[in-house]
């Protein structure tokens, strides 16, 4: 069950937000889904955090005060008919640029370099994506601010899991789940529990010491966090994951690929892939630590999108 301390201080939150007399029409580019991670999980926690303090997220961006567009995903003409009506446009992106890109994520980052020219701010995920992106578009204003949850659903149990789990939405190579696959050989005494699209992989993940559970629902999810004893994450180059933060906020520690924005989530709370004998042999210490991680609370991360 979540700690009811926790969930009490997000209701008191939620609470002092909405009777602070500022409440807004917002709009964000990403109508939210039941199932997947990324900048759909954003989506779903800003609408709702939106709601629950008071304020109004509208399917119309002329009629919002703040508008957020994720990435590529909005209409251009939209986006500069909103910016003449005066409305702040806000531009998240959590992409990563590459040299000779196919044709399909080309037509994605021209748009992308588009509607930037368009925004009044630009919010990278992370300092990774900064260094990243920034050459490619050069915004005036800007800003870094990390992914988010909630420590009201995503909170740790009373002891710890005893899985080594892994969650990812996608399949594809930068999810390394060659290396997934190879750790899992390496350690048929240990057990683990995959949630995602493992099936559709070209890996055979069917193994007597694998619990599969495919693609499950955002509602369920926390749930298998706190059946894990650590998140086994490999990904490279991943902007700024959520399925790291939610692990962190479920008290459990993460063995990581230092490419990419997850290492600024991390911190202390687990440790590089090459380092993985260290985590397993303190998993107790660094789950204390995964305790104290306030700064991944959703409210603050919706509290400086509203004051960008």
């Amino acid at each position: 069950m979540p700690d009811l301390r926790r969930v009490l201080i997000s209701n008191l939150i939620f609470a002092k937000v909405a009777c602070d007399g500022n409440e807004m029409n917002l709009y964000i580019s990403k109508r939210p889904k039941s199932l997947g991670g990324g900048s759909n999980t954003f989506s779903h926690m800003f609408c709702r955090y939106a709601k629950e303090t008071g304020h109004k997220v509208v399917r119309n961006i002329s009629k919002a005060e703040r508008a957020i567009i994720i990435a590529h995903l909005a209409e251009e003409q939209d986006v500069l008919n909103a910016r003449s009506e005066q409305r702040t446009i806000i531009h998240r992106l959590d992409e990563h640029f590459e040299p000779g890109e196919d044709a399909i994520r080309r037509a994605k980052h021209e748009k992308i370099i588009r509607l930037n020219k368009l925004a009044d701010i630009t919010v990278f995920q992370s300092n990774f994506v900064f260094k990243n992106v920034y050459p490619y578009i050069k915004p005036h204003r800007y800003c870094i601010i990390h992914n988010g949850s909630d420590p009201g659903i995503f909170s740790p149990s009373k002891e710890a899991g005893t899985f080594i789990g892994h969650v990812s939405w996608g399949i594809d190579t930068k999810k390394r789940l060659d290396l997934l696959y190879e750790f899992i050989r390496k350690n048929p005494d240990q057990k683990f529990l995959l949630i995602g699209r493992h099936k559709e992989s070209s890996y055979n993940f069917n193994l007597s010491n694998v619990i599969l559970k495919g693609v499950v629902k955002r509602k369920k999810l926390p749930r298998y966090y706190r059946m894990m004893k650590m998140l086994y994450f490999p990904s490279e180059n991943d902007p700024c994951p959520n399925t790291v933060i939610e692990a962190i906020l479920s008290g459990v520690p993460i063995c990581y690929n230092p490419a990419g924005g997850t290492i600024e989530l991390v911190k202390n709370c687990g440790e590089p892939l090459e380092h993985i004998s260290r985590l397993l042999g303190n998993l107790t210490r660094y789950r204390k630590l995964c305790f104290n991680r306030t700064d991944l609370y959703f409210e603050k991360v919706f509290e400086r999108y509203l004051n960008a």
